[in-house]
């Protein structure tokens, strides 16, 4: 009776053992009796590299309010009370510079340099933050399509605010593009006069 007993015992005792010993081993090694195999293949190819030699002149710290007022009509003619109005904070850090690689230094006579300065560019912005601040709904504004919040930030830094930002600090990036090369210069040969011709 004892042995009949016995026999599941130490039949359960192995199978215990045999099955610790392979989780040990597909654990502790490189061996794994259970996973997945997987096989994934990526191909790139990089056609050019082109270095970009941006100088940041200005750094302007930019925040505002942006609104968006959208009616319904009928007919031209506008429905009472369908507006919806959205108010957009936004705040970011425009960069404006030049284009390094487009300025010329050239020597104009004995200790004298002309240095030609391209156009004044947005160069990126940085920091940025668009956050939905109220909104304003009329009681028929369920028939009034939602305003877009991204039509409203890529208005925000569009081309044309864009350009506007350089326009309205030409004097001052005039002025920080003169010290920045003027230091350049000088620091090879402090006697030299150094003249600045400016493509806008």
């Amino acid at each position: 009776m004892r042995r009949m007993l016995l026999a599941p015992l130490v039949l359960l005792v192995l199978s215990l053992a045999v099955v610790g010993a392979l989780v040990a081993v597909d654990r502790f090694t490189d061996f794994s009796l259970f996973g997945t195999s997987s096989e994934s293949r990526s191909s790139q190819v990089i056609n050019s590299v082109t270095r970009e030699e941006q100088v940041v002149l200005v750094s302007l710290g930019i925040q505002g309010i942006d609104e968006e007022a959208v009616t319904s009509t009928v007919f031209g003619v506008e429905v009472p009370g369908s507006g919806r109005t959205t108010f957009l904070q936004y705040e970011f850090d425009a960069k404006l510079g030049i284009e390094g690689g487009d300025v010329e230094i050239e020597e104009k006579g004995e200790g004298q340099f002309l240095v030609t300065i391209p156009d004044f560019v947005f160069i990126g912005h940085d920091n940025e933050t668009f956050r939905l601040v109220a909104e304003d709904n009329g009681l028929l504004s369920f028939a009034t399509p939602e305003n877009d919040s991204a039509e409203m930030i890529t208005r925000i830094l569009n081309d044309d605010t864009k350009e506007q930002y350089v326009d309205s600090n030409l004097e001052i990036l005039r002025d920080q593009a003169e010290a920045f090369y003027s230091r350049l210069v000088t620091a090879v040969d402090p006697t030299v006069v150094v003249e600045f011709e400016f493509t806008r």
